[in-house]
């Protein structure tokens, strides 16, 4: 790994300073009449992609800063592999207790639109785990050599409280911070284990997609059926990923 131009201390702060203003873009957007407009004109996917995308580049650009990279190198710092078909395999293993489970007990009745659809499923995802695993994880396990879970913390609770705005009361608000916290705890874990942003981007995608294809809930809280549902696949994801690591199927760090 090429030596970066700061040493961990700085990375860190850097690191966390980014990751909360590409978490917070929202704020300084709404500042703009252009931004007002849009979300009073177009659907909410408009204004909230380009959230996304100002995130996203704001954490490459970060990386390209911080450690002299050039572009064709950013991606993969930040895990962004060839190895598609193979995560896309595991998610679908892993995810079947939700799907199997929602299949079973509700009317396959999605709701949103198509283009609401695939941002839900697709877009947000890719851009979340980019951000908080393969950017903010990553960088302060690897880069600024944090302690693994001291570096899996700050990312952990910054998407959740990225999240808690969608409960109504203090019981979904503290049920959603643990279950999404709880949650990129454990894609952290896997994007370190697998040595791919595929790997959580797929798995948090066709979880994405099971809970609105079949129109669970408009939270992450949605009863004890979804629970179950989610920490079944939370669960098989780890036990199909130490299975893995046992067979020495897995690859070695960088």
């Amino acid at each position: 790994m090429d030596e970066s131009r700061f040493k961990a201390p700085a990375i860190s702060v850097v690191v966390l300073v980014v990751l909360a203003m590409a978490e917070y873009s929202h704020e300084f957007f709404r500042r703009f009449a252009f931004y007002k407009g849009l979300r009073a004109r177009y659907p909410f996917y408009v204004p909230e992609s380009i959230d996304k995308v100002a995130g996203a580049l704001l954490c490459c650009l970060a990386i390209y800063w911080l450690h002299r990279l050039g572009w064709k190198n950013v991606l993969r710092e930040l895990g962004i592999d060839a190895h598609v078909l193979r995560a896309l395999i595991f998610a679908l293993l892993a995810s079947s207790p939700m799907l199997i489970g929602f299949a079973l007990t509700r009317k396959f009745s999605p709701r949103a639109s198509i283009p609401s659809l695939l941002f839900f499923t697709a877009f947000s995802p890719f851009v979340e785990e980019l951000e908080f695993r393969g950017f903010g994880f990553w960088q302060l396990y690897r880069r600024a050599r944090r302690p693994f879970w001291l570096a899996i913390l700050p990312p952990a609770v910054l998407f959740a409280l990225g999240h808690v705005e969608k409960g109504q009361n203090w019981q979904e608000v503290v049920g959603i911070f643990l279950l999404t916290g709880t949650g990129a705890a454990v894609f952290s874990w896997l994007l370190d284990s697998w040595q791919s942003l595929w790997v959580p981007v797929a798995l948090h995608a066709l979880m994405n997609l099971w809970w609105e294809l079949f129109s669970v809930s408009r939270t992450a809280v949605g009863g004890w059926l979804p629970f179950v549902s989610q920490t079944s696949t939370v669960a098989l994801a780890i036990l199909l990923t130490v299975c893995a690591k046992r067979r020495g199927l897995l690859p070695k760090a960088a």
